[in-house]
């Protein structure tokens, strides 16, 4: 017996996911009676096997069927084993011995790792970044990226803005700020939090100060490429905390000159960065 929602699959559709995973029809003295209700935007489903009583929980009806669905082909298979003249309640023992293993493995899949049936996702991030090598000391800065994957491909732009920091040489001074933008090409899994990347960034970084050359310009391009990995921990099915790590290589940089032609700054050949931010999108 099948009790359920209109969206959710029909009790043929849950007959012929059963007899698919046994190879076999479905012996009909095997009762079995299922209620399917939706609560606070999860389905939960209500299973009687014999005298046993079970219960599951989804995001997705779709994804409890299948559930019950290798619940019932085990309660099945069980059933098959037993001799005819068994009773009801020994069945019902050796029901109650298997579910609970199947029904474990669900929750816990449903909880922690929703399944990820779609080949696309989009998500746009905001992020607070560190990174030492680029601008004086340690620079801070704020990043904005719109993230998509399809299967495991993963693309990225982002633009980044870091705030001006400074560097002195004995009666000289400077502050530097770089803005860039940023594009990542990597991987991300379907069923695992990771991510990996190549990335490619230009910018404009520039200065001002005391006692600078007025010879030579105080901003200029910024050019870099690195690679980069990161892990996003799903809170909701829409929103994801990102945390990641990136060490770049700089390809073209500025230097920051005072007037005795002594270099007062300078990036680093190469600098690495940190990231923590928040992600919302469909996934």
């Amino acid at each position: 017996m099948w009790d359920a929602p209109a969206e959710c699959p029909s009790v043929s559709s849950i007959e012929s996911r059963v007899e698919q995973r046994l190879g076999r029809a479905l012996d009909p003295a095997l009762e079995i009676h299922i209620a399917v209700t939706q609560r606070d935007g999860h389905f939960v489903a209500k299973l009687w096997l014999g005298a046993t009583e079970r219960s599951l929980t989804s995001d997705r009806c779709d994804a409890l069927a299948d559930a019950i669905a290798i619940i019932v082909s085990r309660v099945a298979e069980e059933h098959n084993a037993v001799p005819r003249v068994a009773t009801a309640e020994v069945a019902a023992e050796a029901a109650a011995a298997i579910v609970p293993r199947v029904e474990t493995v669900q929750v816990h899949r449903d909880l922690a790792e929703p399944a990820i049936t779609h080949p696309w996702s989009l998500g746009v991030r905001l992020s607070g970044v560190s990174g030492i090598g680029i601008v004086p000391e340690v620079g801070l800065g704020a990043e904005v990226a719109i993230s998509a994957r399809h299967n495991s491909m993963l693309a990225e732009l982002a633009a980044t803005k870091w705030l001006a920091s400074g560097a002195d040489r004995s009666t000289s001074h400077v502050d530097v700020g770089l803005g860039v933008t940023a594009a990542r090409v990597g991987w991300r899994p379907e069923v695992l939090p990771l991510r990996a990347w190549v990335e490619a960034e230009v910018g404009s970084m520039d200065g001002t100060g005391t006692n600078l050359s007025t010879s030579q310009p105080n901003s200029g391009r910024w050019f870099a490429a690195g690679a980069g990995f990161g892990v996003g921990w799903p809170m909701t099915p829409w929103l994801r905390l990102v945390g990641s790590t990136e060490a770049l290589i700089a390809i073209e940089r500025v230097q920051f000159i005072e007037g005795s032609g002594e270099v007062v700054y300078a990036p680093s050949p190469v600098s690495a960065r940190a990231t923590v931010g928040i992600e919302v999108g469909w996934e």
